[in-house]
């Protein structure tokens, strides 16, 4: 690697959005899988308790009501999705910047980290925030599928971090910590 290339490496909201881009793809990589692989009565119970819409969904549908604004099932779909991967990529961030701070962040190679993303978002914040009926009403399957995708998150962005470390390390010719 060049060392132009490592300066913006090193740069905290680089690394963190390339931490984030790679965990978001993570988790709905797995997240998609495991839901197509469910068994269909598991999915129509899942879809019927979020009325078919995603928590994203409703979260950027909230936000358009704040101003006043009603989209279309179109508009909540597509900008739905650009509010969930902005929300990963903003994880990322932050993730970048615990990591920084704190070593037990990147313990476990990131699973600890996954792990309390999915409780305090999924099964905290989210509810909380009105965007899905809360964690009782879903079956432990769907429980399941998020802990492990957030999990997956933890983990790519772990393993994005240290491979950023390691390439902007041998740049600059510094031995890589070890995490």
């Amino acid at each position: 690697m060049n060392a132009p290339l490592a300066r913006i490496l090193e740069n905290p909201l680089v690394k963190g959005a390339l931490v984030g881009l790679a965990g978001g793809a993570a988790l709905d990589a797995l997240s998609t899988a495991i839901y197509e692989n469910e068994d269909l009565s598991t999915r129509i119970a899942e879809d019927a308790t979020r009325k078919n819409r995603h928590a994203y969904e409703v979260a950027i549908s909230q936000a358009a009501g704040l101003f006043g604004k009603r989209l279309s099932r179109r508009q909540e779909r597509t900008l739905g999705w650009k509010f969930h991967q902005g929300f990963g990529l903003l994880g990322g961030i932050g993730y970048a910047a615990l990591r920084r701070r704190n070593k037990w962040v990147g313990v476990g190679m990131g699973l600890a980290f996954g792990a309390v993303f999915f409780l305090v978002i999924d099964e905290l914040l989210v509810p909380l925030m009105g965007w899905t009926p809360g964690p009782g009403k879903f079956s432990w399957k769907v429980h399941a599928r998020g802990a492990v995708a957030h999990v997956a998150y933890g983990v790519a962005a772990e393993a994005t971090a240290r491979l950023l470390d390691r390439a902007v390390a041998n740049t600059a010719g510094r031995p890589v910590a070890t995490a």
